[in-house]
């Protein structure tokens, strides 16, 4: 059963032609111990773009600017089984980060940030296939990307696609 549908940012950050992204430690079985764009749950009152500011921080210790935000995918995740999950996720991208890696208390047993060169994204195999390929598109393409990541019984076979490709 559906808990509802939840609301998630990820922020795709470039510096020196280089992403600002996190080694997921715990939590979801399908990004554990994988690399990600730092990101999270939108909590009440908050734009998407305030969530996308805050979760980089907490997860980084790095700074992005709200005004600096592009809204460039909109990606729906859901998981077909007994904890049935749909999440719908907001791609942003920024190239005006700064400050250094640093992770706020309560998610430093959670994640762990790390630089990955923009050159390595095709094959760093740490990297979710679904993530190595939104992320070329949302740094190469103008348009916002429109996306779904389904994982299925038995076996959480994974099935994703760029519906606008």
């Amino acid at each position: 059963m559906v808990r509802g549908i939840r609301v998630q940012v990820s922020c795709v950050a470039v510096r020196n032609n280089q992403l600002a992204m996190i080694r997921r430690l715990k939590g979801d079985q399908a990004t554990i111990k994988r690399i990600i764009h730092a990101g999270g749950h939108v909590e009440v009152g908050e734009t998407l773009e305030e969530a996308c500011a805050r979760e980089m921080y907490e997860e980084t210790g790095l700074h992005v600017k709200v005004s600096d935000l592009k809204l460039k995918g909109v990606v729906s995740f859901i998981a077909h089984s007994e904890d049935s999950y749909h999440s719908v996720c907001f791609f942003f991208l920024t190239h005006n980060v700064t400050g250094e890696f640093s992770i706020a208390p309560h998610e430093a047993a959670k994640v762990e940030p790390c630089w990955i060169d923009i050159n390595e994204i095709d094959s760093n195999m740490d990297i979710p296939d679904y993530h190595r390929k939104f992320t070329k598109y949302i740094l190469e393409r103008p348009n916002v990307m429109n996306a779904r990541v389904e994982w299925y019984p038995p076996d959480r076979q994974v099935v994703w696609s760029i519906l606008n490709d």
